[in-house]
C-alpha cells in the first residue's frame, strides 16, 4: 500500500513539473501534453533516403589530362582511390579510362572535338587561363547549369576558385595552393629581430615589420629580400586589398588606390632602401637560390618549393606575405589553378559530374594535404601557416583574360627605377584593358 501511495505521488510531481516547464499551457506548435492514460507512441525510424541508380548501358566514360590520372594501390589512399573507381564502375554501369594528352595539344584538341560534337573526353583536366578562353567560346558546361550547386560537395572556396563569368566551370575537390614567404629564422635569430611568426600570431606581421626587418638584415653581402619584381609587384598590390583585374566586369584595376600603394611600396624595396638582392639574369632561380645559401634574410614562395630544402645549413620557417595598411588580413594569392571541367557536347553531364564527385576522397585527399605540408615544414609553425593559408585563398586569374604577358617589363621598370609606378601603369593600361574587351566580347 504504501508503495503504491508513494508511486502515485511521484507520478503527481512528475506531472506538476511537465505543467511548470511548458508554462501550464500549450504553446503554438507545441504537441499535446501528455496524459497519463495515454499509451507511450512509439516512434516511427526516418526513412532512409535511397540513393539513386544509374545504368549507363557500359558507356566508357574518358578522364583527360596532361598527366595519368589513374590510381594506384599500394598506399592507403591509393587502395580507397583504387576501390573509389571500381564502386562508380558498378553504380554507373561504365568503365573509367584515364587518357594522356601532352599540356601544348590539350587546348588545340579541345576545342576541334568540340566543334565536332565529339568531346575530347567527358572530363578534362585545364589550367585558369585555357578555362577563361574556353569558356568564352561556350565550349564547356557551368556547373550551375546542370545540378543544383546546393547539393554539390565542392566547398564555397573551392567554387569561387573554379568561377568564370559568375558561374562555376573549373571542378576541384582540394586545396593545395599557397602563396606566401620562406624567411630565415637563423638570421632574424641573430639579428636580434622578432620572429615574423610571432608578429602574424600577433597579427602584426605588416610591411613595416618586413621593411624594418630588411633593412636591418641588408648588410655587406647580405640583403633583406629575393624575389622577381613581377611576383613582388603582384603581391604588394593584392596584400593591401587591391587586385590587377575585376574579372567580373573586366575593369583593369591596377591604377585603383590600393593598387597604386601596393606599387610605390615595391619601387620603395627596390629603389629607396634597396633591400631586394639584384637577381643576375634568372628572374625565377635566382631568388630561391640566394635563399638557399643563406644570402637574403626572405624570400617570396609556394609550399611546394619547401621540398628539398630540408638540407639547407640554417633553420629557416613559412609565413604568409605581411599585409599591407589597407588590409584587415592576410592573404593567399593565387592566379592561376588547375582543375577538371566537363565540355559541352559530353551526353548526360550531371551525371558525368556526380561520376567525378564520387570518385574523389573528400576529406582523405585535404588531410592528405596537411599530411604533405607535416613532411616537408621544417616545424609546427610553418605547417600552421601553410594549413591557414587554405582557408584564406585569394584568387584573382587576371592572366587568363589574355593578360599573360601584358606586364612583362612594367613592374621591372619600376623595379629598375626606369619609370614611376604611376608612369609604368599609364603606359600600358589602354592596352591592356583593350586586350580584355576583346577576350570578352565587348568590342
Amino acid at each position: 500500500m504504501k508503495a503504491k501511495k508513494l508511486s502515485f505521488l511521484l507520478m503527481v510531481i512528475f506531472v506538476l513539473l511537465l505543467s511548470a516547464c511548458s508554462g501550464g499551457k500549450e504553446t503554438a506548435g507545441e504537441k499535446d501534453p501528455v496524459k497519463e492514460d495515454d499509451p507511450p507512441k512509439e516512434e516511427e525510424p526516418a526513412a532512409e533516403e535511397e540513393e539513386p541508380t544509374y545504368d549507363l548501358g557500359g558507356r566508357v566514360i574518358k578522364i583527360v589530362n596532361h598527366w595519368d590520372m589513374t590510381p594506384q594501390g599500394g598506399t592507403e589512399l591509393g587502395d580507397l582511390s583504387v576501390q573509389k573507381v571500381k564502386e562508380a564502375e558498378e553504380k554507373y554501369n561504365v568503365k573509367i579510362e584515364y587518357v594522356v594528352v601532352p599540356w601544348e595539344e590539350k587546348v588545340n584538341q579541345l576545342t576541334a572535338s568540340v566543334l565536332a560534337n565529339e568531346p575530347l573526353g567527358d572530363l578534362v583536366g585545364l589550367d585558369t587561363n585555357m578555362t577563361a578562353a574556353m569558356v568564352q567560346q561556350d565550349y564547356l558546361y557551368a556547373l550551375d547549369d546542370i545540378i543544383d550547386l546546393s547539393t554539390s560537395k565542392i566547398s564555397d572556396t573551392l567554387k569561387k576558385m573554379g568561377t568564370f563569368n559568375e558561374k562555376v566551370h573549373l571542378l576541384k575537390h582540394e586545396i593545395n595552393e599557397s602563396g606566401g614567404m620562406f624567411y630565415n629564422k637563423t638570421m632574424f635569430e641573430q639579428a636580434g629581430l622578432p620572429d615574423p611568426y610571432e608578429l602574424q600570431e600577433a597579427g602584426e606581421w605588416t610591411w613595416d615589420a618586413m621593411l624594418d626587418a630588411a633593412k636591418k638584415l641588408t648588410t655587406g653581402s647580405n640583403y633583406g629580400l629575393s624575389g622577381d619584381a613581377n611576383l613582388l609587384g603582384e603581391y604588394s598590390i593584392v596584400t593591401n586589398e587591391g587586385q590587377v583585374l575585376d574579372t567580373t566586369t573586366g575593369e583593369l584595376t591596377l591604377d585603383s588606390p590600393n593598387a597604386m600603394e601596393g606599387l610605390e611600396f615595391m619601387n620603395s624595396l627596390f629603389n629607396e632602401h634597396k633591400v631586394v638582392k639584384p637577381n643576375e639574369g634568372d628572374t625565377w632561380n635566382n631568388p630561391r637560390q640566394y635563399f638557399t645559401e643563406g644570402l637574403v634574410g626572405m624570400t617570396q614562395g609556394w609550399v611546394w618549393e619547401a621540398d628539398g630544402r630540408s638540407d639547407t645549413p640554417f633553420e629557416w620557417g613559412y609565413v604568409f606575405w605581411p599585409k599591407g595598411p589597407k588590409a584587415s588580413d592576410y592573404k593567399t594569392i593565387v592566379s592561376s589553378a588547375e582543375g577538371m571541367t566537363i565540355p559541352k557536347g559530353v551526353e548526360d553531364p550531371e551525371i558525368v559530374y556526380q561520376i567525378w564527385e564520387d570518385l574523389q576522397l573528400w576529406e582523405l585527399s585535404q588531410d592528405g594535404v596537411v599530411e604533405w605540408f607535416e613532411n616537408v615544414m621544417p616545424n609546427e609553425e610553418s605547417v600552421n601557416t601553410a594549413t591557414e593559408m587554405l582557408e584564406k585563398i585569394n584568387a584573382n586569374y587576371w592572366a587568363a583574360y589574355d593578360l599573360n604577358d601584358a606586364f612583362w617589363g612594367t613592374y621591372a621598370s619600376i623595379a629598375n627605377g626606369e619609370e614611376s609606378p604611376s608612369q609604368a601603369i599609364a603606359k600600358v593600361k589602354a592596352e591592356a584593358q583593350a586586350r580584355v574587351d576583346k577576350f570578352m566580347g565587348k568590342e
